[in-house]
């Protein structure tokens, strides 16, 4: 039978079991992330110039699938080794700052007129070419079904993170504090 890492005092022991959550909506993001990208790579196929498929898949892709070998990974250390509290605190400030710039990217890039001002001939945003093939040969609210969820998505999955760090950051105090009481 798994047993729980005792490195978490008290009520905080269920603070790793946050990965389950970020798990599934990371799983949920990359979904769409996927379908995004596949409809990315279909549609710009004919562009001249175009951007590489890895640089779609990239952009599409990173942040979700690492954050669902780190939850899995964590959840691994939870039940079977002994995940600690520091290494979850850093781990949460690491994949938030990660989401929050694949975020601040979607949203300058799809959501927000500020991509479309500035994009630069597709260097910064190479979805605004996307967007105008997407929009030309793709009903609108197609792309706005798959764009609008996957930033909400990505904003509930930052917010999982600082709970995460913040009670991670609570268990880490509550051991120092017991330590320097012993």
């Amino acid at each position: 039978m798994a047993v729980a890492s005792n490195h978490w005092p008290g009520r905080l022991r269920y603070t790793p079991l946050v990965n389950i959550i970020i798990f599934i909506f990371a799983v949920a993001v990359f979904g769409a992330a996927a379908w995004y990208a596949n409809a990315a790579i279909k549609t710009l196929m004919d562009m001249r110039p175009r951007p590489s498929n890895g640089k779609i898949i990239i952009y599409s892709l990173f942040m979700p699938f690492f954050t669902i070998l780190q939850s899995l990974v964590d959840l691994a250390f939870h039940f079977y080794l002994s995940l600690h509290p520091t290494y979850a605190l850093v781990v949460s400030v690491i994949y938030f700052t990660g989401w929050l710039t694949q975020w601040t990217m979607w949203m300058n890039c799809e959501v927000s007129e500020i991509g479309f001002d500035n994009a630069n001939d597709g260097e910064i945003c190479f979805q605004v070419d996307l967007a105008h093939a997407l929009y030309s040969t793709v009903p609108s609210k197609s792309f706005e079904a798959i764009v609008i969820p996957r930033v909400g998505l990505g904003t509930i999955v930052i917010a999982l993170y600082v709970v995460y760090g913040v009670m991670a950051a609570l268990a880490v105090a509550r051991k120092r504090r017991g330590a320097k009481g012993t």
